[in-house]
């Protein structure tokens, strides 16, 4: 059972995505807890997807863009 899931809201964030990823992984990492993280690709017109993944986290996408709000 995962003990914490982290929920990403992302819109065209490959650029920022990666060191994000990293200080989330480190924190989760040194905190011993079963966990996730979760992105939610805002309907991005970039990489955010591919580098999400890359990044190690599960990735949900929809499209259009429909805000922050939704994307949580």
């Amino acid at each position: 059972m995962t003990a914490l899931s982290v929920v990403i809201p992302a819109y065209d964030e490959a650029v920022r995505l990666p060191p994000t990823l990293a200080r989330v992984r480190e924190w989760l990492l040194r905190s011993g807890l079963e966990h996730e993280v979760i992105v939610v690709d805002d309907g991005s017109r970039d990489a955010t997807p591919d580098v999400a993944r890359a990044g190690g986290a599960v990735v949900l996408q929809h499209e259009p863009n429909r805000g922050k709000g939704y994307a949580v």
